[in-house]
């Protein structure tokens, strides 16, 4: 497959930003972003790219690098366009497979049946349809340890609520445009949310404080609860949740 050549421009006058677009995709396909994540690698395990390197980050078909000396720019930019001609040949991040129960519906997913109002499907249906899906954790930000999971079932797009909440609980498993995500924390949020689950995905006590990881496969399971996601459509009243 091949790989998009970067559009390249200054964010600041010590960052560069690094742009990939695929025209024929509306998002950055899994490929591209393992590339992008084994790019970031290399530079940071390489003593001449780490000596002018602050910062590596990865977006959705984006890298930024934060520069110690914005001077020091076309160096490093040579050194990382040397790396990118190879990138095929760079190992990819090592990949883990995590699972994540959930609480679909009810109290735990108080958007779930908006959503399936947008989609035109059942409730059940969208709570089996999102726990059927492979998800890619293609980058990470907005709260420390959320999680952008790519692979999201086409027919279960919809639009970023009009009025954001101003409090989504942690564990919140949610939906927004072409993504799924877990809110780590509590914050505000536009994203619908269709469920929960217990597990901590960001504790700053642990050596690795995100429970996630670029590169890493994400699948949800059903946990039936009786305020919950249930297999009976006269658990979810007739009106709008959001």
């Amino acid at each position: 497959m091949s790989i998009p050549e970067p559009r390249i421009s200054f964010a600041t006058e010590n960052a560069i930003l690094l742009k990939f677009t695929e025209p024929s995709l509306n998002a950055p396909s899994d490929h591209l972003q393992s590339r992008l994540h084994a790019l970031a690698d290399a530079l940071q395990d390489d003593n001449r790219a780490r000596a002018l390197l602050e910062d590596v980050v990865i977006g959705p078909g984006s890298m930024l690098l934060v520069l110690y000396d914005g001077r020091q720019a076309a160096p490093l930019l040579q050194w990382a366009e040397s790396l990118w001609l190879n990138v095929a040949s760079l190992p990819e991040r090592p990949s883990r497979t995590v699972q994540i129960p959930v609480h679909y519906g009810g109290e735990a997913g108080p958007d779930l049946v908006h959503v399936a109002r947008l989609t035109g499907l059942e409730p059940e249906e969208v709570a089996l349809r999102h726990s059927q899906g492979t998800y890619r954790v293609h980058c990470l930000g907005f709260l420390a340890g959320f999680a952008y999971l790519a692979g999201l079932d086409p027919s279960l797009h919809c639009a970023r609520k009009a009025t954001p909440a101003l409090r989504i609980a942690p564990g919140s498993i949610a939906i927004g445009g072409r993504n799924t995500g877990i809110y780590p924390a509590e914050s505000p949020g536009g994203w619908h949310i269709i469920g929960h689950t217990k597990r901590r995905l960001f504790d700053p006590a642990q050596h690795e404080p995100a429970l996630l990881r670029a590169g890493d496969t994400v699948r949800f399971e059903i946990i039936p609860t009786a305020d919950g996601f249930v297999h009976s459509k006269t658990a979810y009243p007739q009106q709008d949740t959001q």
